[in-house]
């Protein structure tokens, strides 16, 4: 799906949940609201390659310790050639 595509899907949802919200006020349903809303955004995002701020950090800790092991491989290597 199209960047737009999403966006113009994103602005369609919301409107609807608006709609129904403003024709049922007194429902106590803003956190449900919300937390839908929610959902759908993370799904959109994550359907456009986002990530969490969690999903980030778990990645760039997972590639720090990566780059380690490879630095200190191409070390023993370099010592072995060398010997």
């Amino acid at each position: 799906m199209a960047t737009k595509d999403s966006f113009d899907a994103f602005v369609s949802i919301l409107r609807d949940k608006i709609d129904g919200f403003s024709e049922n006020v007194n429902q106590p349903s803003v956190k449900i609201i919300q937390n839908e809303l929610r959902d759908k955004f993370d799904d959109l995002a994550k359907s456009q390659g986002y990530v969490s701020n969690e999903e980030y950090e778990a990645l760039k800790g997972l590639a720090e310790r990566l780059e380690q092991r490879v630095s200190k491989l191409e070390e023993l290597l370099d010592e072995s050639k060398t010997k």
